[in-house]
């Protein structure tokens, strides 16, 4: 079984990216808490995974920018509480500080207190967290007793999340959330294709995967060939679904994508985020 911890893990190699960002020619957010969270270390796994295929950093850099609009696009049509779930250095909370929303984390104690700790060095007060493995805890009640209000309209923010994951504990996960929340959003990216089994049409999208997987240190034991198993076997409907190098275009980056040679570009398209709305 996969070790939740690996998510963990990973929390630094993501903050080294985004702190990059700004020395982008086109940059695509602005993170300006990540550089806190980086390292040497973080810096060179982001290098490595840049060696392994180079589109892996950019598709970070694109679901960045996916999940920061989902934020914004459902705090502005009313939203009033935002879960960052796995989120590791995730810093949205502060970013929409300004917002009506009330932000909630939950992550493993250890990524938590290394959080919390950064941020109290810099003068900043994390949000109310639930230090907890989610797929072990009672999710709802932990969360309500740090004054999450279970019924009001909520976003979930489940990034680079999925891929880690036992796929046995994903659908028990999502349908305790269903049991115990009326009104949610819940917004993840994931691999299209059923790693369980390694069932790839090519050999080298396979390769290209588990060099990605070496330079995390990390294994991808899931992804999700058809999005129907969440709206059979879960009370959800998918209310998006798309692959990040399609937003290329809309980011302003269409070019960049478009000079990758055909063979990452199908690769690319294994990659995708996904809405799933509480039906």
């Amino acid at each position: 079984m996969t070790d939740i911890n690996e998510i963990g893990a990973t929390a630094f190699v993501i903050a080294a990216i985004r702190a990059g960002e700004s020395e982008k020619p086109q940059p695509l957010f602005d993170d300006p808490y990540a550089r806190w969270f980086s390292n040497d270390r973080a810096r060179a796994v982001a290098e490595q995974l840049d060696a392994a295929f180079p589109p892996s950093t950019s598709m970070v850099r694109f679901r960045t920018r996916y999940f920061t609009r989902f934020v914004e696009r459902g705090i502005a049509a009313g939203a009033r509480q935002v879960v960052l779930l796995g989120g590791g250095f995730d810093m949205r909370a502060h970013l929409f500080a300004d917002s009506d929303a009330r932000f909630f984390e939950l992550d493993q104690q250890a990524v938590l207190e290394f959080k919390r700790a950064t941020l109290a060095e810099n003068g900043i007060e994390q949000p109310p967290s639930l230090f907890a493995n989610y797929l072990e805890a009672d999710v709802p009640n932990g969360l309500a007793d740090l004054g999450f209000d279970r019924a009001a309209p909520t976003l979930m923010v489940w990034e680079g999340n999925t891929m880690y994951l036992p796929p046995e504990s994903i659908l028990p996960f999502l349908n305790r959330l269903a049991e115990a929340m009326t009104s949610f959003r819940i917004a993840f990216d994931y691999f299209a294709v059923d790693l369980q089994s390694r069932d790839f049409e090519n050999e080298e999208d396979r390769r290209r995967l588990e060099d990605v997987e070496r330079a995390m240190g990390a294994s991808f034991p899931t992804g999700f060939a058809d999005l129907k198993v969440f709206e059979e076997q879960a009370p959800f409907r998918v209310a998006e679904d798309g692959s990040f190098d399609n937003l290329a275009e809309e980011f302003g980056l269409g070019e960049m994508v478009a000079a990758y040679p055909e063979d990452w570009r199908e690769t690319l398209k294994l990659y995708r985020y996904c809405v799933l709305e509480r039906r």
